[in-house]
């Protein structure tokens, strides 16, 4: 009788082992495939695209989208033509950090029509932007590019037969009326660069389009005696930074100095006189241009030249609501470059605040596109948003510094 009770124990023991270790491995089957099937279904979402402006920065922008693998379709809404968008009559100067971050994404620059000089590269827009949408067509996944088609009210109704998730990009430029389209408020606010400057636009019109390298010159002092003002000998203030830059058809001065109250800088803050602010940029000009150059004339500078009368106070415009979610159509909307935040003043490195907004977008993507919850949402929403304040706020601590005082 013990005997057989011992056996029955046995047995039971057994079976119990055996339904424990059944059981073990049906979990771990489960937790394998629920894992799997996570990780299928996390390779597999995606978004579609949507942007709004086919300039340097909206095609940077569907090159990133593109590149983070997470794009199902991108269509790029562009007011231009193709011949008129590749004919741009400017240029585009990369510096040495936007250069190395590009690199990373995919740009190949060494098969880019351009120049080096200063770590920075220098190209014709029309030559840049013809570089990214030839990558597009080598692409194996859709992108649409719709050249003269203007984002209206009709494109907007376009948007909301899209199935699935939705991000829309605005980069149609400070003027655009895309952000206010699509939902995001207009309202702006203004900061203060503490600086002045003035700018001067020279069209060359017998002069071909050929990238030219800027130049700086730093502590320029004026004698505005023949005007009514004067350089005084006390002024311990810095002297003003120039910077000549441009292609060679199309060039461009700028003069900017750290805000003082100089009697020079009163003077050409409160002065407005045509012909003494024509004088000094021709002047300037004169003085830096390229060996190969011609000097500007009087009767030249007055035909040819389009200038700031007076020195203004530089300052940095930003959206204050550059991005959004909109639950019930299941659409996000990001404005980038001068949708989101311009400079009042132009350097020649304007694209660089641009891309440095442009650097966390690849991350969005991947957020966004694998956000299920409220929260996630949110956490996508708030990442953005703290990129472009710090973007924001760096340029107005740095951006000048970078890019005309040093």
């Amino acid at each position: 009788m013990t005997c057989n009770s011992t056996m029955m124990e046995s047995m039971n023991d057994y079976q119990l082992q055996q339904t424990l270790l059944i059981t073990v491995l049906l979990l771990a089957l489960f937790a394998g495939w629920k894992t799997f099937y996570e990780r299928i279904k996390r390779a597999l979402c995606q978004v579609t695209v949507v942007v709004v402006g086919g300039g340097p920065v909206g095609l940077l922008s569907a090159f990133l989208a593109l590149k983070s693998g997470r794009a199902a379709k991108i269509v790029i809404f562009e007011e231009k033509d193709r011949k008129t968008l590749l004919n741009g009559q400017y240029q585009l100067t990369f510096d040495s950090q936007r250069v190395d971050f590009l690199k990373k994404c995919g740009i190949d620059f060494d098969n880019i029509e351009g120049c080096c000089h200063d770590n920075c590269f220098t190209t014709k827009v029309g030559v840049f932007l013809e570089y990214i949408l030839d990558h597009f067509s080598a692409s194996n996944v859709c992108v649409k590019t719709r050249f003269s088609s203007k984002f209206d009210k009709e494109s907007c109704k376009e948007l909301d037969e899209i199935q699935g998730r939705l991000l829309v990009i605005a980069c149609d430029g400070r003027n655009g009326q895309a952000s206010r389209l699509l939902g995001l408020d207009e309202f702006s606010e203004q900061h203060s660069c503490n600086a002045y400057g003035a700018i001067a636009a020279i069209e060359r019109t017998e002069a071909r389009d050929v990238p030219t390298p800027e130049k700086r010159v730093h502590n320029l002092t004026f004698d505005l005696s023949a005007y009514g003002a004067y350089n005084s000998e006390n002024d311990c203030f810095p002297g003003f930074s120039l910077k000549v830059f441009g292609n060679s058809k199309h060039r461009f001065i700028s003069l900017a100095i750290s805000k003082c109250e100089s009697p020079v800088v009163k003077a050409l803050r409160t002065i407005l006189d045509r012909s003494m602010m024509r004088n000094i940029f021709m002047k300037c000009f004169n003085l830096y241009k390229t060996g190969y150059e011609q000097s500007l004339s009087e009767s030249y500078a007055l035909n040819h030249m389009k200038f700031s009368p007076r020195l203004f106070e530089i300052k940095l415009s930003q959206r204050c609501e550059t991005v959004a979610y909109f639950h019930d159509c299941d659409t996000f909307v990001l404005a980038e470059g001068e949708a989101a935040l311009s400079f009042n003043f132009h350097t020649g490195l304007d694209i660089n605040p641009a891309i440095r907004g442009l650097m966390s977008l690849s991350k969005f993507i991947e957020m966004i596109t694998l956000a299920e919850t409220e929260l996630s949402i949110s956490n996508a929403l708030l990442f953005k948003m703290k990129h472009y304040e710090f973007v924001c706020k760096d340029l107005i601590r740095n951006g000048l510094r970078e890019y005309m005082f040093s």
